[in-house]
């Protein structure tokens, strides 16, 4: 089953991001933090559907290089990547099926969406929270001009150009369910 496609916006869409460093982006920044570290995974996933749920039909998710998310695709060593399953963790190998399912090529970097969010979230966060990558790819909102990412930390880091309706609501929720700093 295709869990994502390739979208027609290929570039991410936010040219006042700083992808080298988000926080020397010309935004707002909140990092947002799980109250319960139980079960990191599952609670990050909740966090997801509630305060992005119903906008995750208009997310789009961006990725500098799709196929070298996961850090054991590198080899040290030679200084070159392999995407074979073999030697690879069980968490990047769902990964990787997942890229060959939804027929990403290798190389792709740009804009995807998603299909099927429960099964994709569960393996990028699996793949984050165990180190084999060190934060998810961007979750865009192009229409409310914000953007997020999952940290191993169990945090999502949300970044938006300015306070609009639907940062309100999201931030609303955040500060009564989770933990938010600056």
């Amino acid at each position: 089953m295709t869990a994502i496609l390739k979208e027609t916006i290929k570039d991410f869409p936010f040219d006042w991001a700083n992808l080298n460093s988000y926080r020397e982006s010309f935004a707002h920044r909140k990092e947002i933090y799980l109250k319960d570290d139980n079960n990191i995974v599952e609670g990050l996933m909740f966090l997801f559907y509630s305060l992005f749920g119903r906008a995750k039909n208009r997310l789009i998710i961006y990725n500098n290089s799709w196929w070298d998310f996961c850090l054991d695709t590198w080899d040290f060593n030679k200084d070159e990547y392999n995407y074979d399953f073999e030697g690879k963790s069980s968490e990047t190998q769902e990964y990787l099926k997942i890229l060959n399912e939804s027929e990403i090529q290798v190389n792709y970097s740009g804009c995807c969406v998603c299909m099927d969010w429960d099964r994709f979230l569960f393996v990028v966060l699996e793949c984050v929270m165990s180190h084999r990558a060190p934060y998810s790819p961007l979750f865009c909102d192009v229409e409310n001009e914000y953007f997020f990412y999952f940290h191993h930390t169990g945090s999502i880091g949300v970044y938006y150009k300015k306070e609009n309706e639907a940062i309100k609501e999201i931030l609303l929720k955040a500060y009564e369910e989770y933990t938010v700093e600056e």
